[in-house]
């Protein structure tokens, strides 16, 4: 097995320095660094400095950590209700369709032309 030693010492202070000064922005640039030296994950990254924080009780790294990680379950929250919303849209549109090929009745068709549109509509909000 082969061992590589990474040093991330800098990145690592560059974090604590963000960390006490509550600048989460410049603190996840310092995470996405240590991610490209480690190539690890950034919750991996995260999860380890919060364990090592805690262990040595750096309160601030540990809470910067844990801010970081919740705003990436956040925006993989958003993302996924975006996601089931296109979904659902894009469902709705097709089902339209569908019941514009079997209708003969022009106003029907008029009715779901207009819902077919208004979904396409909100498919193009979400992106």
């Amino acid at each position: 097995m082969i061992k590589a030693e990474i040093d991330i010492t800098e990145q690592m202070q560059g974090f604590s320095k963000f960390a006490k000064q509550n600048d989460v922005n410049h603190a996840m640039d310092e995470i996405l660094l240590i991610c490209r030296k480690t190539m690890m994950a950034p919750r991996i990254v995260l999860y380890q400095i919060a364990e090592a924080a805690n262990e040595n009780n750096q309160i601030t790294d540990y809470e910067m950590a844990c801010k970081i990680q919740n705003l990436l379950d956040d925006q993989r929250n958003e993302i996924k209700r975006k996601s089931e919303m296109i979904n659902d849209s894009v469902k709705d549109a097709i089902y339209g369709l569908n019941e514009i090929k079997k209708s003969g009745n022009p106003a029907v068709i008029k009715g779901f032309i207009e819902a077919v549109k208004l979904d396409l509509k909100q498919i193009e909000s979400v992106l």
